[in-house]
């Protein structure tokens, strides 16, 4: 499948008139505080400088909310969005209410345990474009260490009737580090806030947008790092749901 290139629409127009960036960072938090000072130097000191910042707090008790609350000066444009749900972790939610407010031609999604090379936006700038999907590498660190920790590919065997999802493009993207066109997410939707707590709901975005024809490249010169903790198994049900969704896409 692939995407033809058409004239842009009048609300197309509009909507490139009225963005104030070329990229919009949207920052997922949970009781990230000890690591936004290395994150928030890093988005200082990037070399591309055309981007906004968008927190969004999945209510943390850490003092974030008291952190934004003091109303820090950065050297880049941001907003903080805080939600907080009873019920849990609302990651895919939250993010989604960054992506409504975003004012730009790309998403960029981060989590605030991990901080970006300086170059990290100057890359993605060279590839952006309105039919890719953009996907840097992530490094895990420990005590500013790299580890090899790449727990998703970790499986010893895989079943022969999951081999047509496995070996997609968009099985080697992960939601920490990725790009879509904001246009895209407005057309097609953001992260399926089916998915609860964690795993599942980047896989599915990513294989969706690809379904619709959006091209992937993985970009080993943009580099993320993320710091190390414990690995947290997909939830069953996030696995059930992502693995009836793929079969559906790839039918």
């Amino acid at each position: 499948m692939s995407i033809k290139s058409t004239k842009a629409t009048k609300a197309t127009k509009e909507f490139l008139k009225n963005n104030i960036a070329k990229f919009s960072l949207i920052v997922g938090l949970y009781n990230h505080k000890k690591y936004l000072r290395k994150l928030i130097e890093s988005l200082e000191n990037q070399t591309y400088k055309n981007f906004e910042v968008i927190f969004v707090d999945d209510g943390s008790n850490d003092g974030t909310k008291e952190y934004f609350g003091l109303k820090p000066i950065f050297k880049f444009d941001y907003q903080y969005k805080r939600l907080w749900f009873k019920k849990g972790m609302r990651l895919a939610k939250n993010i989604n209410q960054g992506i409504k407010v975003a004012k730009s031609e790309y998403c960029v999604f981060i989590m605030g345990d991990s901080f970006p090379e300086k170059n990290y936006l100057e890359v993605f700038n060279v590839y952006a474009d309105k039919n890719n999907l953009l996907c840097g590498v992530r490094i895990q660190i420990d005590n500013n260490k790299a580890v090899d920790i790449d727990w998703r590919l970790k499986k010893k065997v895989i079943p022969e009737k999951d081999a047509i999802i496995i070996n997609q493009p968009y099985n080697c993207f992960t939601g920490n580090g990725l790009v879509i066109p904001t246009l895209a997410l407005k057309k097609y939707g953001g992260w399926d806030e089916r998915f609860k707590k964690y795993g599942g709901d980047d896989n599915e975005l990513v294989a969706r947008m690809y379904y619709k024809g959006y091209v992937c490249w993985s970009l080993p010169q943009a580099i993320l790092y993320h710091h190390w903790h414990k690995p947290q198994e997909d939830e069953a049900k996030n696995k059930k749901l992502l693995n009836k969704i793929l079969w559906k896409y790839a039918k």
